[in-house]
């Protein structure tokens, strides 16, 4: 080969070579944005996975709070249902004691009027010997007189 054949065999080598420099540049240009591309991709599933992690905590918060209100209110009425069960007693105590009042109110009542009649009773006997003792009082007198 001569001198301006490997020229051209030089030229066409370098033709290659420049071709090939520009498809691997055009190739790394294209993993450069695909790196870019997958890095936001990172980024945004980090912020994603961030915000799922707040989420959850705030849920289980919540979650916990939620728990210790239902447990303080089946304390409360648990609590409430004993206060009741004792009112309960004492209601029926009292209610109890009412009755027993109101039957000794009964026989007082009976009582009273019984000694109301007796009253009576002794009243006109009262006012019919007053009247006996008036009638001989006022014989004595006409006898006493004459």
């Amino acid at each position: 080969m001569n001198g301006r054949g490997l020229a051209l065999v030089n030229a066409a080598g370098c033709l290659g070579l420049g071709l090939l420099l520009v498809m691997e540049w055009r190739k790394e240009l294209a993993l450069v944005e695909r790196i870019h591309d997958l890095k936001a991709s990172v980024v945004t599933a980090g912020d994603h996975l961030a915000a799922q992690r707040e989420r959850t905590e705030m849920l289980e918060h919540d979650q916990t709070l939620l728990k210790e209100s239902i447990e303080s209110m089946q304390k409360a009425a648990e609590a409430t249902g004993k206060v009741l069960v004792e009112r309960d007693g004492q209601v029926a105590a009292l209610e109890a004691q009412n009755a027993a009042l109101e039957a000794q109110l009964k026989v007082w009542q009976a009582a009273i009027a019984e000694r109301d009649e007796r009253i009576r009773t002794l009243n006109s006997d009262l006012t019919n010997a007053r009247r006996r003792l008036d009638e001989a009082i006022a014989k004595l007198k006409a006898v006493a007189e004459r």
